[in-house]
């Protein structure tokens, strides 16, 4: 039985965040037989007490990236460094219902997290040419068809822009997106007035490459580049505000682990149910359709600034909701699928920077409660 996924839970009895092994549709808990101690373990550990504690804490990886982090520190590849503990853990028997797994976060309930915490997530923007049609219809602008043709056709600039950079940007399985709950401007561009909306976000389901920092791809996963498109469409200027903010950015449950540069043309669908268990949109999707082949593009962002082990990329987006299913309204329901990386499911809810919405393991893991002062990745 080979290693063929990774993913994280977490285990109610220790309070940690365990890393876990799928194989053969079989699961294992691999934290008990890794060859390294925790760092976040160490942490807690010989911090007790310290007021720094919490801040260390923060900056300390989950169990995914520390993996990638010793996998480099040995000169290995990932798959490599976890033989070993994915041998023991399946002679030793024990595996994990993964349906037992796949609930909703809880502190006291063994929950499966997002695959990967990264410590940085990125995400390419326009790099299918459905993308840039739609984007440039909302916006009525010329950029995103100019910088779909760079990639496409010449091989030449692409969009890059930043994701995550902390734990309250990341949701996972079962989690809730987050929705903007601020307003828009009360004149459009040509200085019409026009009524405020709550911005809400919308989705944009794709696929996510995770790297390691010298730019290789170790792996994917589903991610949902959650965006408040409304912004971005009163100006290009607000696109920092549309794309960084707090669960703005869903990843599925499991890592597959591949050496695939150019494109492992994944194909998956898309379904979203409003709050009354209507199914308002379907669609479905193919990474082939990538204009650009994914080493490139993450060759392009690490250029000028240097990768973290384990970096997270999302690669665009070929489905862009209409209508009703547009804007993501509170308690409506959103599922990824895919025969090669599993179901991704998860909610929405209102976020601002003191209610982000979801579980904030930093929390729990310091034998805190984090449902008053939720900021994690559920």
């Amino acid at each position: 039985m080979r290693l063929e996924y990774l993913g994280q839970y977490w285990n109610p009895e220790t309070r940690r965040v365990h890393l876990i092994g799928k194989g053969e549709g079989a699961v294992f808990d691999l934290t008990p037989h890794l060859p390294y101690p925790s760092l976040r373990g160490q942490v807690l550990e010989r911090m007790f007490g310290s007021t720094a504690l919490g801040l260390l804490l923060e900056a300390a990886p989950f169990p995914s990236v520390q993996a990638v982090m010793e996998a480099e520190k040995l000169g290995t590849t990932l798959p490599a460094l976890l033989a070993g503990a994915w041998e023991a853990a399946v002679a030793a028997g024990d595996p994990l219902d993964e349906g037992a797994l796949n609930v909703a976060p809880a502190p006291n309930r063994a929950h499966l997290l997002a695959c990967i915490l990264p410590l940085r997530a990125q995400a390419f923007g326009v790099t299918y040419a459905n993308s840039a049609l739609e984007r440039e219809a909302e916006g009525r602008k010329e950029d995103y068809q100019y910088v779909y043709k760079s990639l496409r056709h010449r091989r030449e600039r692409c969009e890059v822009f930043i994701k995550g950079t902390r734990l309250s940007h990341f949701y996972g399985p079962h989690g809730s997106m987050g929705l903007r709950s601020d307003l828009t401007n009360s004149v459009d561009a040509s200085g019409a007035a026009k009524p405020r909306e709550q911005v809400l976000a919308g989705i944009e389901p794709e696929l996510a490459a995770v790297s390691y920092s010298d730019g290789r791809i170790l792996g994917y996963t589903l991610a949902n580049d959650v965006s408040g498109n409304q912004i971005e469409n009163e100006s290009i200027l607000y696109l920092y505000q549309a794309k960084y903010f707090v669960s703005c950015t869903g990843i599925g449950p499991w890592l597959w682990l591949s050496d695939e540069q150019d494109n492992p043309a994944i194909t998956f669908s898309v379904q979203i149910w409003d709050d009354r268990g209507r199914s308002l949109f379907q669609a479905e999707a193919d990474s082939s359709l990538i204009g650009m082949p994914i080493k490139d593009l993450v060759r392009q962002a690490a250029s000028h600034n240097p990768l973290y082990p384990g970096e997270l990329f999302l690669t665009g987006t070929n489905i862009v909701p209409g209508n009703e299913a547009k804007f993501i309204r509170p308690n409506w329901r959103v599922e990824i699928r895919s025969e090669r990386l599993g179901t991704f499911s998860h909610g929405a809810q209102l976020v601002d920077a003191a209610s982000p919405g979801n579980l904030d393991y930093h929390r729990l893991e310091l034998g805190q409660d984090s449902r008053d002062s939720a900021r994690g990745a559920g």
